[in-house]
């Protein structure tokens, strides 16, 4: 039986799946797969062995806590000059990344014509977006336009696939390995297809979209799909008029030290803990009360100093997880105090 689990966002994005993504593969090994869903309009934090932090816009986080192997889902976008640098500089560090990394062919190629569109547009000004490509890139794809990474790589020797991933990107059988991680970006606030329209990102964020990105449907034989919901204790959303946010408030007001965005170094707007959007996005998670969902609440430490970096929860701090933990009525399974420690319930 091969355990997938998909780790999302409840929030707006930067909720520290990351951190959660990191935790859930150290010490996986080449017989399992994690798999990296989406665009570099979204950088996760890890940190490896040696504390180094990396900031990864392409590569799943994987790849400095694990031996295992990389993917990027057919569902897609590829920045090809952010891949390369990224895999250039894990190799440099030893990661050996060229060899583990697989791209699919049917991925979707920014091209700076992307760029260009959606300055043109005014995208970053209307509603916040990052302004990477994304959302054109996806415009051409639906408009059968779209280069493919698999069009790119034919005649690039640096992306240039063998034929043992060309087969294997064609039909990605999760069966194959002992354990799938899908790295899903970006929060369920920012779906394409919620009420927070048009504030929000070009496509659905939920766990069933990533596995649609990927091609994995939770219904097959011999593999048992689990949801990893995670919220931060308070969420962010990015600079300018990017949508609306719940009490919103300030980082000096909180007594926090000021948080920038992963991609665009802009100052985050923050609020405060928002009960309704998180039992939103549990819900349209798969959440009915079961175990198939699970939360993460990560960033404890920023309302409880003194379980920073603590591999244990104050008793204050625990009764504040089980009172959320009851009124949600889902199981808080892992609390982040740090931005590399992980604390499991």
């Amino acid at each position: 039986m091969t355990d997938v689990t998909v780790v999302v966002g409840a929030q707006f994005g930067s909720e520290g799946k990351g951190a959660i993504a990191a935790h859930l593969t150290k010490s996986w090994d080449d017989h399992d797969l994690a798999v990296r869903v989406n665009g570099p309009n979204a950088g996760h934090t890890a940190y490896d062995a040696q504390g180094r932090e990396w900031k990864l816009r392409a590569v799943p986080v994987a790849a400095v806590t694990s031996n295992a192997q990389l993917y990027v889902a057919p569902g897609s976008e590829v920045d090809l000059q952010v891949l390369l640098d990224e895999v250039t500089a894990l190799d440099l560090a030893g990661f050996n990344v060229s060899r583990r990394l697989k791209v699919h062919p049917s991925a979707t190629v920014i091209e700076p014509r992307h760029l260009n569109a959606e300055q043109a547009d005014g995208l970053v000004g209307r509603i916040g977006s990052t302004g990477k490509g994304i959302g054109a890139a996806r415009a051409d794809r639906v408009m059968r336009r779209a280069t493919t990474f698999g069009e790119v790589a034919q005649d690039n020797p640096p992306y240039a696939t063998n034929s043992y991933w060309a087969k294997f990107a064609a039909a990605l059988d999760p069966r194959d390995f002992n354990n799938v991680l899908v790295e899903g970006t970006q929060g369920y606030g920012l779906g394409l297809h919620t009420s927070f329209y048009p504030t929000v990102t070009s496509a659905d964020c939920r766990a069933i979209d990533f596995l649609a990105a990927v091609g994995i449907h939770p219904w097959q034989n011999g593999t048992n799909v689990r949801v990893v919901v995670v919220a931060r204790v308070y969420p962010i959303r990015v600079a300018g008029n990017s949508g609306p946010l719940h009490g919103e408030t300030s980082w000096e007001a909180l007594g926090l030290p000021v948080e920038r965005t992963t991609v665009t170094q802009k100052v985050r707007r923050v609020g405060e803990w928002d009960e309704s959007l998180v039992e939103e996005a549990l819900a349209a998670n798969g959440h009915d009360g079961g175990d198939l969902v699970t939360l993460a609440l990560t960033m404890l430490d920023q309302k409880y100093p003194e379980v920073s970096d603590s591999r244990e929860l104050t008793d204050e701090a625990d009764e504040f997880v089980r009172e959320l933990e009851n009124r949600l009525d889902c199981y808080v399974e892992f609390v982040g105090t740090g931005p590399a420690t992980v604390v499991e319930r």
